[in-house]
């Protein structure tokens, strides 16, 4: 099911923002609360806030938003303030329905995704942009019946980034710096394990040190291992890196932070596809938006679910038909 796109004459008149006080180091209610009644005191639009106290509330918040939708054929723009991973239940809540855009207003430690929106991505912290802008069709991962917007991993780098929540609570440790410490921890541990692997029918095997799939660029707080990839082009940038030695895996991990992977194909084997089936020796780790579950045996393929997502008003992002357009008529 497709995301609803709205039309330019049908106006946003209720506005949801999903806050999640435990994203990054915290974050004060009282004061995103003020900036929220400055920016929302003007309009004529109905809005609320609504606190996140566990794991789950935002999914729930976005679907009985999406109801409430369907139900009164009222639009609702919903925002995610907090991290990544509070989007990640609001898209899971909101992905394929009706009569809902929503947002992100990024307060996490690491708040990857917006990075692939460049240089800018700092507009995304304007409640009052986001909340003038409009809304794009962005695709979306579905990992066994869970949806990402970013990107999903399984292997070494996922068993780093889903263990470096043990760290991030440490006295002056940043995002990086927790990532860091627990690729240490994990290199020490091993690094690479036996996959079966098909991407869209190409089948592999052998011992690997991580896979990825990648709808948006960045993830791990500074990694860009995928700086090719589209939001709304219908499809994935797989990412594959060999099994490798502890001594290369120092120096490889580097080159794949930095997006280097097509200057190393040996090592790094970069596809473009709809889906990637991972069949794994043991139950496995795997990173969702940096949320986690565990499986023997998945698939990452493009959602048939889109949603459509509010870029802040001013930034000069454009959809890729757009940007394809221009270049042709150049």
């Amino acid at each position: 099911m497709r995301g609803f796109r709205l039309e330019r004459e049908e106006k946003i008149v209720r506005h949801l923002f999903v806050i999640n006080p435990n994203a990054g180091k915290g974050i004060k209610i009282s004061a995103v609360t003020e900036e929220i009644k400055q920016v929302m005191e003007s309009r004529e639009d109905s809005w609320e806030i609504k606190v996140t106290q566990q794991s789950g509330d935002a999914i729930r918040f976005a679907e009985e938003a999406a109801a409430q939708a369907l139900e009164t054929g009222e639009p609702v723009r919903i925002y995610a303030i907090g991290g990544d991973g509070t989007l990640n239940e609001v898209v899971n809540g909101a992905a394929g329905k009706e009569l809902v855009e929503i947002s992100c207003c990024p307060m996490g430690s690491g708040n990857d995704f917006v990075k692939a929106f460049g240089k800018e991505n700092w507009m995304f912290r304007d409640l009052k942009a986001l909340v003038e802008g409009e809304s794009h069709e962005l695709d979306l991962i579905d990992c066994n019946g869970r949806l990402a917007i970013n990107i999903c991993s399984i292997g070494f780098d996922a068993r780093i980034g889903l263990e470096q929540s043990v760290y991030k609570s440490l006295p002056l440790v940043t995002g990086k710096g927790a990532y860091l410490i627990s690729a240490a921890s994990n290199i020490i541990k091993g690094i690479h394990r036996p996959y079966r692997l098909e991407v869209d029918g190409k089948q592999m095997e052998g011992d690997y040190t991580l896979i990825a799939a990648c709808n948006g660029q960045w993830y791990g707080g500074s990694f860009h291992p995928a700086p090719d990839a589209v939001l709304d082009d219908g499809m994935l940038d797989f990412l594959v890196v060999e099994g490798v030695s502890r001594l290369t895996v120092a120096s490889l991990i580097g080159k794949y932070a930095n997006g280097r992977g097509k200057d190393y194909p040996e090592l790094i084997h970069v596809y473009r596809g709809k889906e990637l089936k991972v069949m794994c020796d043991r139950m496995s780790m795997v990173n969702i938006d940096g949320e986690r579950v565990d499986a023997i045996s998945l698939s990452f393929k493009v959602s048939a679910k889109k949603v459509q997502f509010v870029i802040p008003a001013g930034h000069p992002w454009k959809p890729s038909k757009e940007r394809k357009e221009a270049v042709m008529a150049e």
